[in-house]
């Protein structure tokens, strides 16, 4: 449940690992981290936030904020302590909680060392700037709930200093389009590079 605190979670099952998500069907920055927690078999709970609960939610668990952007973000996830990881810890940001599993569970890897991940991180933030003006706008019309959709909507007003149907009449709509096709031929081309059908190869992570 959104309202209920995870403090209370915790206490009720110290055991158990927590995802802090919207209560949305998908989005990019967040999936990664779910997948993650499906591909080394982690049994865990998920506690749904909307966006105008994230940052008191978060500051109420003595997180500390991210040194650069927004100051608390999710997905975030609860560790518990346990004998390979004695203190329980909350950690912000998909690519850190993949760090902090890998750590714990090794197995499967994640090879998140290898070059070929960030070429991809490299390319994907340029997909995602490049078509800002494509699902910023139409992330509040078909993804969120009420209580969410107006924060996002502020919020990110005061990112881009426009309205999002300003910045959607601005570089969205085919030009953005147009401009994402090098990138993703470029992301095509480092999954050709072993041959696919994954980054890796035969590897899929």
């Amino acid at each position: 449940m959104v309202s209920q605190s995870l403090e209370k979670l915790v206490a009720a099952l110290p055991t158990t690992i927590f995802f802090l998500h919207l209560p949305i069907i998908f989005r990019v920055d967040i999936a990664p981290a779910r997948l993650v927690l499906h591909y080394k078999s982690l049994h865990y709970k998920t506690h749904w936030l909307e966006y105008p609960d994230v940052a008191p939610h978060l500051k109420s668990l003595s997180i500390p904020p991210n040194a650069e952007g927004t100051p608390y973000t999710i997905p975030t996830i609860h560790l518990p302590s346990s004998k390979s990881h004695p203190e329980a810890e909350n950690i912000m940001d998909s690519k850190a909680i993949a760090i902090a599993l890998e750590k714990l569970y090794p197995n499967p890897p994640l090879y998140l060392d290898a070059p070929e991940l960030a070429k991809i991180e490299e390319l994907w933030l340029q997909v995602m700037k490049t078509m800002r003006g494509v699902f910023m706008p139409q992330t509040p019309r078909a993804l969120l709930n009420e209580n969410s959709k107006m924060y996002f909507e502020e919020t990110r007003k005061e990112r881009f200093g426009m309205p999002l149907g300003d910045l959607e009449k601005e570089v969205g709509g085919d030009k953005a389009w147009e401009e994402v096709k090098p990138i993703v031929e470029a992301i095509g081309a480092v999954l050709k590079e072993k041959g696919g059908p994954f980054v890796l190869g035969e590897t899929g992570m």
